[in-house]
């Protein structure tokens, strides 16, 4: 076989490290690279991710290690803001989320000003829910003379429990659901401008409307039974078909 040059191998090694050389100049450079120790040199610094300057050259050598600060700094400053990021949303979920109570709609000037309580009748739920199904309705109204005595005891059970809002407060909302067939509907005044409607579900859902839509809680699902029976002892009962 002909002797080939460095010049020419040099030439030839970028192909044949992409494999993109002809087999017979594949074979030329195997050939050469047996015997040449300069051109085997050459491969392997081709085939290094980043060649690293001598370290007799010094000026090169700074700026190389130079870059390589800046990008290690860029790549510390990334993943400290994505970390403290990530902090912040974790600690506002949290804060977000605690658990809290219901003091601030409890204190002596709290006043209900109605109570509703809607149940599925289980009676009226045999056959075809959607065209048959009924309800039981019990209601305070502003009006009937125990509200006060009633709407006391009410909030004497909220005073024992806490709840936790729900992220999904954060996001807008069209309507209201309380992910199940029966609900108790209140409205509290407290203090000199501040009253609200809350619908406690059975499923221990609270919901309140807000600012954005509706407020959304979490509480035990005792609360609503615990509502549900002072409601059902002190409200006019009615019937009401679907």
């Amino acid at each position: 076989m002909k002797e080939v040059s460095c010049e020419v191998i040099h030439d030839l090694l970028p192909l044949y490290e992409d494999g993109a050389a002809s087999e017979e100049s594949a074979n030329l450079v195997r050939e050469h690279l047996k015997d040449c120790p300069a051109c085997r040199e050459e491969l392997r610094k081709l085939r290094t991710p980043i060649s690293l300057p001598p370290e007799d050259e010094k000026e090169l050598w700074e700026r190389f290690e130079a870059r390589r600060a800046k990008q290690r700094r860029k790549r510390r400053i990334r993943i400290g803001c994505a970390a403290s990021l990530l902090a912040v949303l974790v600690a506002f979920c949290l804060w977000y989320t605690r658990p809290q109570t219901w003091v601030e709609i409890t204190g002596e000037d709290a006043d209900v000003l109605f109570a509703s309580l809607i149940m599925a009748d289980p009676d009226w739920d045999a056959e075809t829910a959607a065209e048959k199904l009924g309800y039981k309705y019990w209601q305070i109204p502003q009006n009937d003379p125990r509200r006060e005595e009633a709407g006391g005891k009410l909030l004497q059970v909220l005073k024992r429990y806490t709840f936790r809002a729900s992220l999904s407060s954060l996001m807008p909302r069209d309507g209201i659901s309380m992910g199940g067939r029966d609900d108790l509907t209140t409205a509290v005044a407290w203090g000199e401008n501040s009253s609200q409607f809350f619908y406690f579900g059975e499923n221990g859902k609270v919901i309140s409307p807000g600012g954005w839509g509706y407020d959304i809680y979490h509480c035990d699902p005792a609360l609503f039974d615990e509502l549900a029976a002072i409601v059902q002892t002190y409200g006019v009962p009615k019937e009401v078909r679907g």
